[in-house]
């Protein structure tokens, strides 16, 4: 493999502790990516690339979506808009 996506920006800080207990580098050895865009994001040595995403309106549609399936209803259908932030800890892989 030569990136680790993670669910969170949390786990993802967790990833960087491993790899470099493994003597990897981010990103030369491996990309690794987050999502939440937490202040975290840019306290990491390198700073993550991470995907934003709007954790209010998240939960809002989430909730929305319970009650109409607690109401036998169909939830809406929608997107919520994310949006990628590239910092340093992508890169492209290195040729084997």
């Amino acid at each position: 493999p030569t990136a680790i996506i993670c669910d969170d920006d949390k786990l993802a800080a967790g990833v960087y502790k491993a790899l470099r207990r493994l003597g990897l580098r981010v990103p030369d050895d491996m990309s690794v990516t987050g999502l939440d865009d937490l202040a975290l994001a840019t306290a990491l040595d390198p700073e993550l690339t991470t995907v934003r995403l709007d954790a209010e309106l998240f939960g809002e549609r989430g909730m929305k979506a319970l009650l109409a399936v607690l109401d036998g209803r169909t939830p809406d259908a929608g997107d919520i808009p994310v949006h990628l932030v590239v910092r340093a800890s992508t890169a492209p892989p290195s040729p084997s």
